[in-house]
Formats: C-alpha cells, structure tokens, sequence
C-alpha cells in the first residue's frame, strides 16, 4: 500500500516534465477582429483570464490598394490594441507573435479584409495555415485562438 501511494507520487510529480511544459491554461492568447461604429479594431488577449504575456508582436502590412506598415511591441503587458479607421475597404496581412511567462511562444498569420457590400460593413479573417476563413458583420466579430507557433 505505502509503495503504491509513493509510485503515485513520484508520477504526479515526473509526468509534466515527461511530457513537456504544459501551457497554463490563462496564457492561451486570443484575437479579436471587430467593429465600432467608426473603426476597425484589432485585439489580443488572454482567452480564458487575464494574463500577462513577457511580449506581444504585432505587424500589419497593407496589400492592394492601401500600402502601410503597422508594428506593434508590448512587453509585460496584458493586451494590446490597434484601432483603424473604417471609412475604405481595406485588406492586410496581419503577425502576431506572443511569448508567455514559461517561455511557450504562440504566432498566428492572417489576412484581414474589411469592406462594404449590400448586406453592410464586414470583416473577414483568413488564417493562412489553415486556410480557414471566418466572416462577420458588426455587431459580431471574427475571434480566433492563436495556437502555439514553430518549435514550442
């Protein structure tokens, strides 16, 4: 009896390292593609509390018609936001890059698409390793889980 409890024991013990660092559940970031009644907004967080993440990259590189380049860090910070003005159709490639606390990294690269159309305003959002595409129409709006990027 007493060397089953103490085998029990050492496996409680020796299982998280045999199978790698778990990510604490708090620290799996999500991202929020919405809009205001004036802007596009661009949000990352924590997806089941707060958390606060050792850095937070976030590159937006306009495509077609629109050119621009938004680059975003924050370290030490709980999330982080981009707000863009609504007012043109507007498609981009958007990278997030996210570090926790225990060193696990997570990336997402996506294609954003904000335009009009007979239905109203939309925004859509096509994750590029999936290739899985998501659309919605205020006052919705796209979420997504950013899964653990190369190498984690």
């Amino acid at each position: 009896m007493v060397a089953v409890i103490l085998a029990l024991v050492l496996l409680i013990v020796a299982t998280p390292s045999l199978v790698g660092r778990p990510t604490v559940l708090s620290a799996i970031p999500a991202l929020i593609v919405g809009l205001t009644a004036s802007d596009l907004v661009i949000d990352v967080h924590g997806a089941v509390d707060h958390y606060m993440y050792r850095s937070i990259a976030l590159e937006i590189r306009g495509e077609d018609v629109v050119s621009f380049r938004v680059s975003v860090l924050r370290t030490d910070s709980y999330d982080l936001q981009v707000n863009f003005s609504r007012n043109a159709t507007v498609a981009f490639d958007l990278y997030v890059v996210i570090a926790d606390r225990q060193g696990t990294t997570f990336a997402l690269n996506a294609t954003v698409f904000h335009a009009r159309d007979d239905g109203g305003d939309f925004v859509s959002m096509t994750d590029r390793d999936t290739l899985r595409s998501v659309l919605a129409r205020p006052p919705g709006d796209v979420r997504a889980l950013i899964p653990r990027g190369e190498g984690a």
